[in-house]
This record gives C-alpha cells, sequence and structure tokens, in this order.
C-alpha cells in the first residue's frame, strides 16, 4: 500500500509563464522536525521490506566474498619508494602505505580509522624529493576533504592542515617549507570571499598564510592552481556574459608573489598546463578532437600533438613525454610523443576491456600506471616496464577472474540512429531466450561507457540474468558529436535511446517487461526516473542512486549549478521548457502504477542532494494508484563518493541486489557460490 507520509502545503510558482506546483518542497529542509519524522517513516517502511526477504543472508554472504579481499589503490612512484593505499581483507577503510622498493618493506603512513570507521584516506601530493606527502580526509561520502600532511621518512603527521573543503590545486614550495594551494572551504561563510591561492609556511597557523593572487567569485566562476617545477599557474574561468571564459597567470614556483597575465578571455574547452617552466594548451580550437599546443613567446600555438581521427580521451605525461590516450573502436590506444613535438610511437595494444591512464602526484614522475577491467576482469593495476614496450602486472585483485559471454549488438534509436549496445551473461547468448535482464546506460557528460567490472552485475549475471549497456548519445563513445547531439535542450534524445534499447530487447526476445529492470546512479539515475516516469509499462523494477530528480531546482542544491552547461539553466526560457518537458520529479501521474523501486540517497551527498530522491519518493508514495513498493535506503552518511566503511558497502550492495531479486522473482540458491 502506498505511504501517504506527511501534509503540507505545496509550493506555487510562476516560472516563464508556466505555472509549476510542487507539493514537497518542505523536504528539502533536513533540518525540521517534519523531515526528520518523515524519514523515520521512511526507515520503517524500508526495514519492513527488506525483511521479508528471505535471501537477504544469502546474498550478504555472497557479496562478502566478492568486497571483502584485499585492495590496492592509488600508486605513485618517488625515487626509491613507492606509495599506494592498501585495504586489507576484513578491514573497513584502506590504509596509507609506503614500500621501500629496494627492500619491499611496507609502512602505514595513515590509518585513517584511528579516527573513525567512517574516514577514509585518499593521495593528493608528493613532494619531488618523496619526502612530503599531502594527503585527504573525507568523512562518509561527503565531497569536502581536511588536506594533512606527513613527513615520509620519520612517519610523523604534521600539526599543519587545510579545514574541510575542495582543494583546487596544490604544489610544495621548492625549499620544503610550506606548500601553495588553491582551497575552497565548506564554510558557507566564507563562500562568498574571492577565490585566493595562498602560500603556507609550515609550522605556522593557517591565520598567517599569505594571499598572493585573488579572482572575483560569482555563481559559475573557478580558479584552479597547477604547477610544475619552476612555475605556478592560477587558471581562472568566470562569466563573461551567458559565455564562459578562462584566464591563466603565471608566477615562480621560488617566489609566488609576483603575478602576471599569460592569455585572457579564451573559450573553453581550453586547458592549460605547465611542464619545465614552459606552458602547453590541451585545445579544441579548430579541431573538434583536440590537439596539445605550446604556447610560445607572444601567444603563437606550436603544435605539439596533432588532432588525430578520434577524439583525446585523456592526457598524462612524464619528465621525458606526454601520453595521449584515444578510444578507437572500443579500444584504448596511447600514443607517445615527446616534449618537443616527435613522435615516440605507439603503445602495445591490450585485451579487450577498460584501459585507462591512473593520476601522477609529481611533476618529475616518469613511472606510468595503468587500471585495467572488463564486464569479467576484476580491476587490476598495470606499470610500463623501463624498455616501454610491454605492461608488467604491479597489483592484481583477488577477486576472480569470470568466464561469461559477451556480444555488440546494434539497435535502431527514435530518431532512426544506430545504436551500439554490449550484451553480456554467463552462458550463450541468443534472441528468444527470454530471460531476466538488468539495464543500464549514463548518456551525459561525454563520457564513454567501456566494459568495467561491477559487482552488483557479476552477482546478477550468477542468478542467471542478462545484462545490457546501451551506449547512448550524450556520452562520446562514437566523437564529441554523439555527446551534443544529447546536451542541454535535445537531452530528451539520451532518453529515447534507452528507452528504444528497452524495446529492442523485448522485441528480439530476450527478455520482457516483466522481467526487466533497470538501474543507475548520478546522472544515470536521471536517466532511469526518466525512463521510468516516460515509459513505466516497460519495466518490472528501478534501482535509482543518488540521483537528481527535480530539474528545476538542481541548481539550488550544492554544486550543481557547475552542470548549466550540461543540462541548461531555468532562467533561460527555452531551457526551462526542455527540463520541464523531462523533470521526472514533475511527470508522475496520478493514475498510474510505477513499476516497484529502490530510491538510494544521503546527507553527504553535495553533488545530488538527496531532497531530489526524498520528494521523488513522497510522490510516488502519496498516490491511490501506487501499489507496487516505492522503497528509500537513506543514510546521513551516505554520499557521492564511494568511500564508505565495507561493512557499510557490503549491506548497502546486498539490499540493492535483493531488491533486483525480489522484483525480478529470481530465485536465490541457499548454497554459498563455488
Amino acid at each position: 500500500m502506498p505511504l501517504r507520509g506527511l501534509k503540507s502545503a505545496p509550493t506555487i510558482e510562476v516560472i516563464h509563464g508556466v505555472t509549476v506546483v510542487d507539493p514537497y518542497r518542505w523536504l528539502e529542509d533536513r533540518t525540521s522536525a517534519e523531515t526528520q519524522q518523515w524519514l523515520e517513516e521512511q526507515k520503517r517502511a524500508h526495514d519492513r521490506y527488506f525483511g521479508g526477504i528471505r535471501s537477504v543472508d544469502v546474498l550478504r554472504t555472497r557479496i562478502s566474498e566478492y568486497l571483502n579481499i584485499d585492495a590496492i589503490d592509488q600508486p605513485a612512484m618517488a625515487g626509491n619508494s613507492c606509495f599506494f593505499r592498501h585495504r586489507k581483507k576484513g578491514r573497513e577503510q584502506a590504509c596509507l602505505c609506503v614500500q621501500n622498493v629496494a627492500t619491499g618493506a611496507v609502512r602505514i603512513l595513515v590509518d585513517p580509522t584511528e579516527k573513525g570507521p567512517f574516514v577514509s584516506v585518499s593521495i593528493h601530493r608528493i613532494s619531488e624529493d618523496g619526502q612530503l606527502l599531502a594527503y585527504g580526509l573525507r568523512h562518509g561520502g561527503e565531497g569536502v576533504e581536511e588536506i594533512h600532511f606527513v613527513h615520509v621518512g620519520s612517519g610523523q603527521i604534521l600539526d599543519d592542515y587545510l579545514e574541510p573543503g575542495h582543494l583546487r590545486g596544490l604544489a610544495f614550495a621548492s625549499d620544503g617549507a610550506g606548500f601553495y594551494y588553491c582551497h575552497e572551504p565548506k564554510d558557507s561563510a566564507r563562500k562568498s570571499l574571492p577565490h585566493a591561492i595562498s602560500y603556507h609556511r609550515f609550522g605556522q597557523s593557517t591565520d598567517h598564510d599569505q594571499e598572493l593572487i585573488s579572482m572575483p567569485r560569482t555563481q559559475r566562476s573557478n580558479l584552479v592552481l597547477i604547477s610544475d617545477s619552476v612555475n605556478l599557474g592560477a587558471v581562472f574561468v568566470h562569466e563573461d556574459g551567458s559565455d564562459l571564459k578562462i584566464d591563466l597567470h603565471l608566477s615562480t614556483l621560488a617566489n609566488g608573489r609576483h603575478w602576471h597575465p599569460v592569455f585572457t578571455g579564451k573559450t573553453p574547452p581550453y586547458r592549460p598546463f605547465l611542464h619545465n617552466g614552459r606552458i602547453y594548451i590541451l585545445s579544441w580550437t579548430d579541431c573538434p578532437n583536440g590537439q596539445v599546443v605550446e604556447l610560445c613567446e607572444g601567444g603563437v600555438e606550436e603544435v605539439i600533438v596533432p588532432e588525430w581521427e578520434v577524439p583525446i580521451l585523456d592526457l598524462r605525461f612524464s619528465a621525458d613525454c606526454l601520453y595521449i590516450s584515444y578510444l578507437l573502436h572500443d579500444n584504448l590506444v596511447i600514443h607517445r610523443r615527446s616534449w618537443n613535438g616527435a613522435d615516440l610511437g605507439t603503445l602495445p595494444a591490450h585485451p579487450e576491456g577498460s584501459f585507462r591512464l591512473l593520476s601522477a602526484y609529481r611533476d618529475s614522475d616518469n613511472t606510468l600506471f595503468f587500471a585495467h577491467e572488463s564486464f569479467s576482469i576484476p580491476p587490476s593495476i598495470f606499470i610500463l616496464s623501463e624498455d616501454r614496450n610491454f605492461y608488467t602486472p604491479w597489483a592484481h585483485s583477488s577477486m576472480k577472474e569470470r568466464t561469461d559471454f559477451v556480444q555488440r549488438v546494434e539497435y535502431p534509436a527514435k530518431d532512426g540512429t544506430t545504436i551500439p549496445m554490449w550484451l553480456v551473461a554467463h552462458d550463450p547468448i541468443e534472441p528468444g531466450k527470454t530471460r531476466p535482464t538488468i539495464l543500464t546506460g549514463y548518456g551525459g557528460f561525454g563520457i564513454s561507457m567501456t566494459p568495467r567490472f561491477s559487482v552488483l552485475v557479476a552477482l546478477m549475471l550468477d542468478l542467471g540474468c542478462l545484462f545490457a549497456l546501451p551506449c547512448i548519445r550524450g556520452g562520446s563513445e562514437l566523437g564529441p558529436q554523439w555527446h551534443e547531439a544529447a546536451r542541454k535542450r535535445n537531452r530528451q534524445v539520451a532518453y529515447d535511446d534507452f528507452l528504444a534499447g528497452a524495446e529492442w530487447l523485448c522485441a528480439c526476445g530476450y527478455t520482457k517487461p516483466t522481467s526487466l529492470a533497470i538501474f543507475g546512479g548520478s546522472n544515470s539515475g536521471l536517466l532511469v526516473a526518466a525512463a521510468m516516469t516516460q515509459k513505466p509499462w516497460l519495466f518490472k523494477a528501478v534501482l535509482c542512486i543518488a540521483p537528481i530528480l527535480d530539474m528545476l531546482r538542481y541548481e539550488q542544491f550544492g554544486n550543481a549549478r557547475k552542470w548549466q552547461v550540461e543540462y541548461g539553466s531555468v532562467s533561460d526560457e527555452e531551457d526551462f521548457r526542455a527540463l520541464y518537458a523531462y523533470s521526472p520529479y514533475h511527470h508522475v501521474a496520478d493514475n498510474i502504477d510505477y513499476p516497484a523501486a529502490l530510491f538510494v540517497s544521503g546527507d553527504k551527498d553535495e553533488q545530488c542532494d538527496a531532497a531530489h530522491a526524498c520528494k521523488m519518493v513522497a510522490l510516488l508514495q502519496g498516490r491511490d494508484a501506487q501499489q507496487n513498493p516505492i522503497v528509500f535506503d537513506y543514510s546521513p552518511e551516505r554520499g557521492h563518493a564511494p568511500a564508505l566503511p565495507l561493512s557499510v558497502r557490503i549491506d548497502a550492495l546486498t539490499r540493492r541486489v535483493a531488491f533486483l531479486c525480489y522484483e525480478l522473482g529470481i530465485a536465490v540458491p541457499s548454497e554459498k557460490s563455488e
């Protein structure tokens, strides 16, 4: 039966001549007694729902076998030291470790659980001599971090730190006496102050930090600190009418007090970076696939990496050369170029799957790490060998590799465009072999969907499901035009592509609506909610994680204003009409029994505020027509960052898999997986 929740007067407003009713605006106030009472009611309903699913304990055991393993990530080399995060089996969080490469001895530098099980650690920056390391401490899934410092040789954690906020760049001074930083504080009272780059001297209070350069703050402005072994750069993104522009100011690492403008008013995307005293730009000006240029005297741009046949996907650099990655026919291709532009060849191809360059944490790093995974192979880390002709395994996942069947198919979109789609199953895939199916996609921000390992998907494959992943427009799988085709006012194109994929799967007999579930998080959470409200009869169940759902108010929460370039803005009338046309929260009909849905959100989410899920859940539950369950999995500690303790992650994933199995009618064998 539907939950009625609490009653409060709806908010009614007129936007660009359209009357908009928001019946649950009051749930945006998380501190009110009314909202707290509603959340408590949701928790009781949540517990009743999962208390009635007998397979929960069996699923928790299986998921623990996948997640409760040794895990290593964030590798970085500095001289004779190798830094990384390591979570040992049975531990709630990873520790920050350093290994002596010569002896193999490993020391723990930072154990975040000393501050509580919900605290996690991550590497931010390593000094050029490898003796100082800046790291972040994050509480729960929140987006902000405290920045701390450790002396590597002694293991001493320094008293110096930056309060919770968003780090926009950090560089150690060349004499090691302090560091330069650009830091956006969490404190709302200070968010009205200008952006600034400052210098902190170790051993002094941050109250005495010297502000070196500042820029005016507006709704869409941002300041980022970049650096190399010689210079500091201040990259300022600011508004110019309705457009964004980029300025670059330069100073020296040795001084940092005197800045001069290098360029102003460049149109993004135009990404500057520094190396060995020289200025380089990753530019898309007059080249839709991107190129790398050196900015010479007089503003002359000398091409270092010319435009290739497909867009630049990613860029990493070492002391000796640049590594430029491209996605060509679903395979990652990595080109090497010297800093003078000489072609150093292409790295050898790697087996199918997703292969990506990992971040470097200092400028003189000559070691290149890669991560590889696929639908069947859990994430592993590789290192490029010294002769640079092959990859050497550096850290393998202790999860078992799987043997799955993978197919690449195509289907027609609503407008006739051919959409590629991955199909994965544990046994041969055939049209007409109807089975429970889980479908997801992304379709936004130019993000390409490549084969990745998912424990949720692996569990569902083990239980006989088909997994489908269409490469819908809004991503960049087929180039920048693929992204542009579903951006801003064209957003509905992504939803049409996704719905066409669901219909094609049913028409070909791979599945049927009563056996089809969709799932997604963040922008993908918006995708599945739009699909659910536009064609509810196509789906049996919907798993919607950390979504944005009220598209008329998404700009009002947290950091979401930065997404105006992707979604548009309600302040623009044409954008408003496009947003209003698909906003899931505004398209819940009174007379429809929508598919069973599990919404997941939490208070630490600055990207996709929990108010979106709260309001959608309340709206769906508060109608006579809703008989399928609408369940809310809410946590004060959950946020957008995947940094919760191991036990919490196991329980959360258990509920998601249990929901899908229960609603799709999938029997879960009682014995453990082999």
